[in-house]
């Protein structure tokens, strides 16, 4: 007989950990699985590690509120906890002052999701925040922040385990049934019965939802990748400067990002792969990312480039498609014990909190 406990959440990302952290403040036997290693090795650390304030998201929807929830949520629980963390202000760069409706446009979207600090600044006040930024005219926003997110992961993971939460790597799911209210988790060399699971399994989250027979979605493998500014030259950006949003959907463009370790990086670009784990092949030559990068900031040069690592979203569209997906989180059509989330891609590591906040009580309805 298989032990019975109460939550299985399978899926050791940064919403994953962050939904067991909750879960386990009033629920006992909660069980994170995770097929890694390590929890937080897939798309959860291999990114800018923004926190973003909800910018470009349409007023409503999950993506949108979780985001500007999740917001203030983890700033305290970063100050909380002592998870590296710094509220370094974000500039939108326009290359042309005929873009000023389409900055005009994302001001009015982050109104209506209920972002008001946000001003559109001149060339002026540009190169004060950002000397070596080349642009006539900016949206400054000084809440955007940045996240240390292998530590927010292990933190996410210390508070459940101290709540009683049990967390198991190297632990891969490979099938699921329901029997009597009861659902039966397999693993590679285990069995458990549980009352409540939560599918967070990110890139494979739609591989598990298929083992409940739940097919109505498919995740995109869509690869980001990243070069890194040499220490000598990583002064020449200050903060977090982005272009305006691809017109594709595909992603933020090809933006600067500092680390909280100091590291400047640009990236990610978007591009669809057919496999799941390609975070390698075929990379893009460092004079793609370059020729994209000096257009914000002509004063870089080619050489002051190297490549740096790559991630993988879990992607709701196909590359064809060119509108912007919103996440999945509901309960199982059949199953109302089974909850999925599925493409839970940016800004899943700004909302992690808020997510787990919800996913809780969704849990705690059926528990």
């Amino acid at each position: 007989m298989a032990e019975t406990v109460n939550v299985v959440v399978i899926g050791g990302g940064v919403v994953g950990a962050a939904i067991a952290a909750e879960l386990s403040r009033f629920a006992e036997d909660v069980f994170l699985l995770e097929a890694l290693p390590r929890l937080g090795l897939g798309t959860s650390t291999r990114n800018s590690g923004v926190i973003h304030r909800g910018i470009y998201y349409k007023a409503g929807s999950l993506k949108a509120v979780h985001c500007v929830r999740g917001v203030p949520m983890l700033y305290e629980f970063c100050a909380k906890h002592g998870v590296p963390h710094q509220r370094i202000g974000k500039l939108i760069v326009a290359d042309s002052e005929d873009h000023l409706p389409q900055l005009e446009d994302l001001i009015r979207r982050a109104e209506l999701n209920g972002v008001d600090d946000l001003r559109i600044i001149d060339s002026k006040e540009i190169q004060r925040i950002e000397p070596n930024i080349a642009s006539p005219i900016a949206i400054h926003s000084p809440n955007t922040g940045i996240v240390e997110a292998e530590e927010l992961v292990k933190t996410l993971a210390r508070v459940a385990q101290s709540n009683g939460a049990h967390i198991l790597t190297n632990t891969k799911v490979i099938g699921a049934e329901i029997n009597n209210g009861l659902t039966t988790i397999r693993t590679e060399r285990e069995e458990v019965q549980a009352r409540v699971v939560i599918n967070s399994a990110g890139l494979f989250s739609d591989d598990v939802a298929r083992m409940f027979g739940y097919d109505k979605h498919t995740v995109y493998p869509c690869r980001g990748e990243y070069a890194e500014i040499i220490p000598s030259r990583s002064h020449i950006v200050n903060g977090l400067v982005y272009p305006l949003p691809l017109p594709t959907g595909h992603g933020l463009g090809v933006h600067f990002t500092r680390t909280t370790g100091g590291t400047l990086q640009i990236g990610p670009n978007a591009r669809y792969r057919q496999s799941k784990d390609d975070y390698e092949s075929d990379r893009t030559p460092l004079e793609e990312h370059y020729e994209l990068a000096k257009i914000m900031c002509p004063s870089l040069r080619l050489e002051d480039l190297r490549l740096s690592y790559t991630g993988i979203r879990p992607r709701l569209t196909p590359e064809h498609v060119h509108t912007i997906a919103d996440w999945v989180i509901e309960h199982d059509p059949r199953w109302p014990q089974v909850i999925h989330l599925i493409g839970i891609e940016s800004p899943g590591l700004t909302a992690c909190l808020s997510i787990g906040k919800s996913v809780a009580e969704m849990a705690r309805a059926v528990l």
